[in-house]
């Protein structure tokens, strides 16, 4: 895997230092000022006017021409130090990053002193989280996809600075921030896994491509890793997953990956199960063309749960985790499934085929019922189901549905730490009614657009066991074109809830 970025954060005890920016914060009540130097005077004169009024957001670049250590310095707007949260630190460092790169500063000083110091931040906001958050939205807003870039200025193009020194005189501070930025690396390179793979296009991201990649991930990461080929997917009778593959050239996969946790006796297992159709055409129900281009995203699902569990396996994290990614494509040959025609399940049940173009719930049912072999404590689903999920909660949080509102809050809580906003939304069993067959158990689809998301997952809880707790996040209105979050890119995959799930699989021991 290639590095994330040509960031070396490097954290050290304040003293002179030859970059060509400085950084520091500033609350708009401008209490945190920027520490002491031969810079200070000018920095001082600008922060007492009105020039720069801190708000959130905002950024003051002051030139000095080279007539200082720091070439040029930087003020970071926080706004009122009582407002501050993590996830505004996180969106100062996107924020940060896109002027380092305007600028084209090579390296860059930050003096996290400043923004430590300010008076009247809340209890909880301890200084290594908030710096910590800052660091986050810079390795994440440093993210770029140009692989396939091929003119001279594209290559040649400015990335960013290649050292960025975080400052402080406070040497515990240091010690915390060693532990948090290496953390913060371990995000970055996840996150990256994820969006690379949601970005690569459907003629090279295929279910053979993303097996050998995570074959090759596993190793890296020493995880066990399995790969079931369509053979294997037919000794397990799961028609569903084969049915939706049928009218594509391109074999279909399904990945499972085993992480262990080290010295961490009876842990808790934790089933992670992701939605990867790597192009969706609709099949039969053939898609409108206009942006059918980015279904090559339909594989997010799968490609958040291995994020996930790559940055869980970094984090050492005392769970026990089974990821199962099912790969395949959704298109119209000869050979396609069709509407009416009738498939069965691992699990036994019969499904009608209303509309060929609901196939995320059809191979994770299969992938579900697979999952629960491995009697896991809880069963998490990642897909980018339905495009009704956008029509309820537009672009700003997934949905999330299940049979257990305390794993329903578990997950919220862990999204609510990381900035990735999560909303429940009900699943009462009389929205089923809309799914019943005259011709087999149930219809993969009802005849109306209505409660779309909420249908998608009743559909889905009819192939958990009883007594299994389980959770679906519909992701497809946040798995890419987050550009209005500073550390998203502005256009392709976000990788949005990778650090949501790893997160609650740090923190399931406790549950």
């Amino acid at each position: 895997m290639s590095k994330v970025t040509a960031l070396e954060a490097k954290i050290t005890l304040s003293g002179k230092v030859e970059t060509d920016l400085l950084c520091a914060f500033q609350d708009a009540g401008k209490k945190a000022i920027a520490p002491k130097g031969p810079y200070f005077d000018l920095v001082e004169q600008l922060r007492k006017g009105t020039a720069f009024l801190a708000k959130p957001g905002s950024l003051q670049f002051i030139r000095f021409a080279g007539q200082e250590p720091a070439q040029n310095c930087l003020l970071i707007g926080m706004g009122q130090a009582a407002e501050l949260t993590e996830e505004k630190a996180r969106i100062a460092g996107g924020n940060a990053w896109s002027k380092l790169i305007a600028e084209k500063c090579e390296s860059a000083a930050l003096h996290v002193d400043s923004l430590c110091s300010a008076k009247g931040l809340k209890t909880e906001l301890t200084p290594a989280r908030l710096v910590r958050a800052f660091a986050e939205g810079l390795a994440l807003g440093a993210y770029q996809f140009n692989k396939y870039k091929t003119h001279k200025e594209a290559r040649e193009a400015f990335t960013g600075p290649s050292k960025i020194t975080f400052l402080t005189h406070d040497k515990t501070l240091k010690q915390l921030l060693d532990r948090e930025l290496e953390e913060v690396e371990a995000i970055a390179e996840a996150v990256q896994v994820t969006r690379d793979w949601s970005n690569e296009p459907s003629n090279v991201g295929t279910p053979e491509y993303f097996s050998k990649q995570a074959q090759k991930l596993a190793k890296e990461y020493g995880l066990k890793c399995k790969v079931l080929s369509e053979k294997d997917a037919a000794r397990e009778k799961m028609g569903l997953f084969l049915g939706v593959g049928q009218g594509a050239e391109r074999e279909g996969k399904i990945v499972v990956l085993e992480y262990t946790p080290k010295r961490v006796s009876n842990p808790k297992t934790l089933a992670l199960v992701g939605k990867g159709i790597t192009f969706d055409s609709g099949g039969i129900s053939i898609k409108p063309s206009l942006k059918m281009e980015e279904m090559k995203h339909d594989m997010t699902g799968a490609a958040t749960v291995m994020g996930a569990i790559l940055l869980a396996a970094r984090w050492q994290v005392p769970t026990h985790i089974i990821a199962i990614m099912a790969f395949t494509e959704n298109m119209p040959d000869g050979n396609a499934i069709q509407p009416g025609n009738i498939l069965t399940a691992r699990s036994g049940k019969t499904v009608e085929i209303i509309n060929t173009d609901a196939e995320g719930r059809l191979i994770l049912a299969d992938a579900l019922d697979y999952a629960q072999d491995f009697r896991p404590d809880a069963i998490i689903d990642v897909a980018t189901l339905t495009g009704a999920v956008s029509i309820a909660l537009g672009k700003h949080c997934c949905g999330i549905l299940g049979n257990d509102d305390e794993l329903i809050e578990a997950i919220r809580r862990s999204g609510d730490v990381n900035g990735e906003k999560i909303w429940q939304l009900p699943l009462f069993d009389e929205y089923f009614d809309d799914l019943k067959s005259d011709t087999a158990d149930m219809k993969n689809s009802a005849n109306d657009s209505y409660g779309g998301t909420i249908r998608g997952a009743i559909f889905m809880k009819q192939f958990i066991k009883n007594g299994n707790k389980w959770a679906h996040l519909d992701i497809a209105a946040t798995s890419h074109g987050l550009g209005h979050l500073s550390y998203y890119p502005k256009k392709g995959a976000s990788g949005a809830y990778v650090r949501t799930l790893a997160q609650f699989a740090r923190d399931f021991f406790s549950l």
